[in-house]
């Protein structure tokens, strides 16, 4: 097994309090990983936030044995050093690099992070994002880290009671989610598929592989997921179906696609 260490921080006055951190370590302990022989170690996890802010998780805090940090207001308008102090840490391992650490968490929706963020990559570290579904298509936030995770999938659900006269329709809203919301998602990742798509060779055949790297490139904040499709393939198959792409499979047996040709 081989072991991957992880510094995880969080910066607890830009995030909501519903954040499980149960749900979120499982997340990064098991879906992101190169191979299945790799495992995920967070040996450094550390919060900062004032009082406030850390009493809200106090408790999951110490539970999972972060080293929390209070960072009072320095300023009239509530602004403290949380950003700054991180930034220090995490630059601290990068001189030290004992342990050396291989992937970087910030847990934010600051952009003030964005200057760690791509310096620790010019270091080649990894560097992953965990933020607000509303932020998470920034550019800056894409262009600083190498994956976006979205926040709100680490907050649990909240229960919705049935009504106690079954004649009684449940609302819209409990029964899906916001179809225009769900449309907005699907013409934005339609459009990048198609920007990916037609940055190849016209006359050359890509693997559907291949394709997925370069999307997943553009998509860091995994909207494909959020959207109606749900998956790279399914939105393909979309587009085959519109004519805008034609598919085969190759000598090897592996799918390949090109734009077809007006």
């Amino acid at each position: 097994m081989r072991r991957k260490n992880n510094a995880l921080y969080i910066d607890l006055e830009n995030i909501p309090s519903g954040l499980d951190l149960k749900i979120l370590f499982e997340e990064l302990t098991l879906k992101h990983n190169e191979s299945p022989e790799e495992e995920n170690i967070f040996v450094i996890k550390m919060a900062c936030g004032n009082s406030k802010a850390i009493k809200k998780m106090e408790k999951q805090l110490a539970e999972y044995n972060f080293v929390i940090r209070d960072t009072p207001s320095i300023t009239t308008n509530y602004k403290n050093r949380a950003d700054l102090i991180i930034s220090l840490e995490a630059l601290e391992t990068i001189i030290i690099n004992t342990p050396v650490i291989d992937r970087y968490v910030f847990i934010t929706s600051d952009s003030d992070f964005t200057v760690i963020m791509e310096a620790l990559r010019k270091y080649g570290k990894e560097v992953y994002l965990v933020t607000k579904e509303m932020v998470s298509d920034k550019a800056i936030f894409n262009n600083s880290c190498d994956e976006i995770l979205i926040l709100e999938s680490f907050m649990p659900k909240p229960k919705i009671e049935e009504p106690k006269d079954s004649s009684v329709p449940k609302s819209k809203k409990e029964e899906k989610q916001d179809p225009s919301h769900i449309k907005k998602i699907d013409r934005m990742v339609e459009d990048l598929a198609k920007k990916v798509i037609e940055s190849f060779d016209p006359d050359s055949w890509q693997l559907v592989s291949y394709v997925g790297v370069k999307f997943h490139q553009m998509d860091k904040s995994r909207m494909i997921e959020r959207s109606s499709y749900r998956s790279l393939g399914n939105l393909l198959a979309k587009l085959e179906q519109d004519k805008f792409l034609a598919r085969k499979i190759n000598e090897k047996g592996h799918p390949e696609i090109r734009k077809v040709l007006s």
